[in-house]
């Protein structure tokens, strides 16, 4: 691909779309080896009609059987991906056995140990299938805890990745109607979520004292993971959506930002850098943005480092220092900060910030961060594999991992491939229409050949239009023929292995008109993405 081409392409007008949401609510009461409980099903009502008045798509489960609960998980994995926030609640018996917390479906007997972990649902299962969400993955566990021998206290998850919080009833009762506060954690937590234009972290805080509150200080809940630096609001509480970004907060979100970074709240300290780290906010204030920066860094921030980083290479709030940037780049990256892998990997392409060009070391900057799905990090690795330029890497791969870019939001991608498809190779073209076949977006010729159904396609992939649930095809309209004619072969592929940590992404709303130029001329190569910095200071 041409750079100039792709210079272009960063700075296309494309808006911002609503922030889409979706929810998974589970009510389990009736079960088959234990006693009905009757809250659960009033709960999953109660928590249904709140989040579908902020704008959620939500799927409802009442009395899910063990095969019905897992399909359903792997359906809003998939769903799940192409959104903003996942949310999943499930109200129901929780068990804890041999070290892992299990969800009972209605007709899994809690006995013996064996069966428990075969009908069982495991709570990692929760995990992964709001996993890929874009920007926030809640998990919101109302549950009663009823071993096969005893009530047991609830295991704590494994450790969420940096953007999913689980939230779980820290006493037993919270869902039996036998109990004292039957039905108040989903009471409480259908309250805050109804609050108009709230902020995820401070919904949750709010649900947090007023469930403490309300139950006389026997119920809590408690909390495991780490939401993202990046604020997420939730609507106006008439299903519009509201607002995000730190700068988007009004006079008294800000007093609260400013209250809670003050009393040390990691994430408030770095929503509060950006808001005063930005020039076009009234607020700027680069010193004090600073400041907060290298008080989050006390507490172990990734993302701190990696803020900081861009002061110092900037000398924004700092004396200018690249060999200081350059070490918190690093630092940040050795965190698995995805955001601070990718940026290494360009720093090193183009060799910049006093280091030497190394595309080798690049390379491998580029490939870690695609693994752990930062969208412009697995366009760039995906263009350098069409290059040519990853040894054992083919077209498969590098359609794979545009197709993995597509789904995580990279909205320069989206443009790119609806305004200069053909710049990637023709292989690669068809092996994307493969893999967007294979996901059920695209019923059309493997052809190479990017007309009205394979753009569909992309934009249904990407989540802009309603895409089919694997297995299931969209309609696509036929091809339009272009200039280039080619047949298609076979492709072997290596999967690569996903790791954690999504940074938060761009969307895109409204497509522009195709303007397909002729192929490449041997040589011209797909450029890496520049760091946002970069392409502002162009």
């Amino acid at each position: 691909m041409r750079l100039t081409a792709l210079l272009l392409m960063l700075f296309l007008p494309f808006a911002a779309a609503a922030q889409d949401r979706v929810a998974m609510v589970i009510g389990n009461s009736a079960y088959e080896d234990a006693a009905t409980l009757d809250g659960p099903r009033a709960d999953a009502a109660r928590l249904t009609e709140a989040l579908e008045g902020q704008g959620f798509d939500v799927t409802t489960l009442i009395d899910a059987e063990s095969a019905a609960f897992k399909q359903a998980l792997s359906d809003f994995a998939f769903q799940a991906e192409a959104a903003d926030i996942a949310l999943i609640y499930y109200a129901g018996r929780r068990v804890a056995s041999g070290g892992q917390s299990y969800l009972i479906p209605v007709d899994a007997p809690l006995a013996p140990a064996s069966a428990l972990r075969r009908e069982g649902v495991a709570l990692p299962a929760l995990l992964r299938a709001a996993g890929k969400a874009r920007q926030i993955r809640l998990v919101l566990l109302d549950n009663c805890h009823a071993a096969p021998q005893q009530a047991t206290a609830p295991l704590p998850p494994p450790e969420p990745r940096l953007g999913t919080l689980v939230v779980t009833s820290g006493e037993v009762g919270a869902c039996d109607e036998s109990g004292e506060n039957a039905g108040l954690f989903a009471e409480t937590l259908a309250e805050v979520v109804a609050q108009p234009e709230v902020e995820v972290g401070a919904m949750l805080d709010d649900f947090r004292a007023a469930l403490r509150s309300r139950s006389g200080g026997s119920l809590s809940a408690r909390r495991f993971g780490r939401l993202n630096p990046t604020p997420f609001f939730l609507g106006s509480g008439d299903g519009e959506a509201a607002s995000g970004g730190w700068s988007d907060l009004n006079e008294t979100q800000g007093q609260r930002l400013a209250e809670l970074a003050g009393q040390g709240d990691t994430r408030s300290q770095l929503g509060l850098a950006v808001l005063q780290s930005d020039p076009d906010d009234p607020r700027y204030d680069p010193q004090n943005a600073a400041a907060q920066l290298m008080r989050a860094i006390e507490t172990g921030s990734a993302e701190a480092r990696y803020q900081l980083a861009q002061l110092y290479e900037e000398g924004r709030g700092v004396e200018q220092d690249e060999a200081r940037a350059m070490q918190l780049y690093r630092d940040a990256a050795e965190r698995g900060h995805a955001g601070a892998l990718n940026d290494l990997g360009f720093i090193h392409l183009q060799g910049e910030l006093g280091q030497e060009a190394d595309p080798e070391l690049a390379l491998d900057y580029f490939r870690r961060a695609a693994d752990r799905r930062h969208p412009a990090a697995m366009f760039n690795f995906a263009a350098m594999i069409d290059d040519d330029k990853v040894p054992g890497r083919g077209a498969a791969d590098a359609a794979l991992y545009l197709y993995r870019a597509l789904r995580a939001g990279d909205g320069t991608l989206l443009g790119l491939m609806q305004e200069e498809p053909r710049l990637f190779d023709s292989d690669t073209r068809k092996a994307l229409q493969r893999k967007l076949s294979d996901s059920g977006f695209y019923d059309g010729a493997i052809d190479g050949l990017y007309g009205d159904g394979t753009q569909a396609a992309i934009r249904a992939a990407f989540g802009m239009e309603a895409g089919a649930l694997p297995g299931e095809a969209t309609e696509a309209t036929e091809e339009t023929p272009e200039a280039e004619t080619s047949e298609t072969s076979p492709i072997a592929s290596e999967t690569p292995q996903e790791e954690p940590d999504q940074e938060p992404t761009t969307q895109a709303e409204d497509a522009p008109e195709i303007n397909a130029e002729p192929e490449p001329g041997v040589g011209e190569n797909v450029t890496p993405v520049l760091r946002p910095k970069q392409a502002a200071r162009e």
